[in-house]
């Protein structure tokens, strides 16, 4: 099982990841897990077809047809669909709706929102799945993920002595192939976008956000000599350069939870204008913002509770840029 986040070393994962593999101990001998390429990944698709066919020529079903059977059976009915497809789009909606949100609390409330609403989505694939059982599509994805699996693992550091040789993979036990996979799941399965954003966010990491514009300065290789997780490193690298760069009022308490900073980034697009007219027209406020939500949004509710309006007759009319900081700082 992968570790979760307040469990992690950072550190670790951000040394795995510069190397390109991960280094674990299995059945008393330290072994050396490669990190997927995008080449892997078009070899793993490549792979997958070949393994669909092959069940498709022993008589497996596919998905499509084994949803028909279940619906004429009435296991898996239209209704049951529909609801599956209505609680995605519920999903898609609340995530829409919140990059238009810019008070925190509701933000929030979106958040919390949309996680219950993809436990139910899991519970509802969890059946489906269930009754679906075995298919063309499910016997390929399995096949070729523990090809690869196996194939990741090397007995030397320099990925040259691979453990299992590809002969010889359908003749391994079952009891040693779930292990295998496990030990693999430990590991890999903590390489999530999540963490590996998170490795970017830590204090350790900062001095290396300068040389993140050019790719040989990272690791001194080609771009698609990377693995996918070193080409994540670069690119979330550059992004949230960008974005401490031009949001620089962000609150400390979200710098280092990256789902939080891109709501926050949202946030702040969509706030502009409300805030560059939050006392046109004598309005003091917007609409059902609290204290925090004005702290998250970067700007302090004048204490006097007075709008600008009343502000600018005592200034005889007339007020410079250093009274307007001056009430929203």
């Amino acid at each position: 099982m992968s570790l979760t986040r307040d469990k992690l070393n950072f550190r670790y994962l951000f040394k795995d990841i510069v190397r390109g593999f991960s280094t674990v101990e299995f059945e008393e001998k330290e072994l050396y897990i490669k990190h997927l390429s995008a080449l892997d990944q078009v070899d793993l698709e490549e792979r997958e077809e070949q393994f669909f066919t092959k069940a498709e020529k022993r008589g497996l079903p596919t998905e499509e047809e084994t949803v028909a059977r279940l619906k004429e059976e009435g296991m898996w009915t239209a209704q049951d669909q529909t609801k599956l497809k209505e609680q995605e789009l519920y999903i898609e909606s609340l995530e829409n709706t919140r990059k238009q949100l810019y008070l925190k609390h509701e933000i929030e409330d979106n958040v919390k929102q949309t996680s219950e609403a993809k436990a139910e989505v899991v519970k509802l694939h969890i059946v489906k799945d269930d009754l679906i059982g075995q298919t063309c599509e499910k016997y390929a994805r399995t096949r070729v993920s523990d090809h690869y699996i196996l194939e990741s693992f090397y007995n030397d550091i320099e990925l040259k002595q691979p453990t299992y040789l590809e002969e010889g993979i359908d003749d391994l036990g079952q009891s040693e192939l779930i292990g295998v996979i496990r030990c693999y799941n430990n590991k890999i399965l903590n390489f999530t976008e999540v963490n590996i954003q998170s490795v970017i966010l830590q204090d350790f990491y900062s001095p290396y956000f300068p040389f993140c514009d050019n790719v040989m300065n990272f690791f001194n290789q080609p771009l698609f000599d990377l693995s996918v997780n070193q080409v994540k490193l670069i690119v979330f690298t550059r992004m949230f350069k960008n974005i401490f760069e031009s949001y620089p009022k962000m609150p400390e308490a979200i710098k280092k939870d990256a789902e939080k900073i891109i709501d926050y980034v949202n946030s702040q697009d969509k706030a502009k204008a409300v805030v560059e007219n939050l006392d046109k027209d004598g309005a003091s406020t917007v609409m059902g913002a609290t204290k925090e939500d004005y702290e998250y949004l970067g700007y302090k509710q004048n204490p006097s509770g007075r709008s600008l309006s009343d502000m600018l007759k005592e200034k005889g009319g007339r007020m410079d840029m250093k009274d307007l900081m001056e009430t929203m700082t």
